[in-house]
């Protein structure tokens, strides 16, 4: 059986920096953090600022989008880094304000969260 805790005084809701993705709470008496990513209940799209390079080569503008942009191909390709920073800059530049809602996500085809680190 699980043991159950009473914590003193509850959790404490910390300031977060612009750009963040969790809601960060603390426990007065207690060291560290925990928090909460609420995606889906709360949107957070307007202040991501947050890419992810695949393994791959793929960059994702966002973990819920399916669009991805191949920076391993234009690398190959003898992309300058002019021209990667052009190509990533449409990438960001082409970012939705803000992902589907659940009912759309569920049934979209995208990579496996384990295949994107998320």
């Amino acid at each position: 059986m699980a043991a159950h805790y009473r914590f003193p005084g509850g959790l404490v809701r910390q300031q977060d920096p612009t750009g963040e993705v969790a809601k960060n709470f603390s426990m007065p008496g207690f060291r560290g953090s925990v928090s909460f990513i609420t995606s889906m209940t709360h949107a957070f799209c307007g202040d991501c600022n947050r890419l992810r390079l695949l393994a791959d080569g793929a960059l994702k503008v966002c973990l819920f989008g399916t669009n991805e942009v191949s920076l391993r191909d234009a690398i190959r390709g003898g992309a300058s880094n002019e021209e990667l920073s052009a190509v990533i800059s449409a990438a960001v530049d082409n970012k939705k304000p803000a992902h589907a809602g659940m009912e759309v996500l569920a049934v979209t085809h995208n990579r496996p969260m384990i295949t994107i680190g998320g």
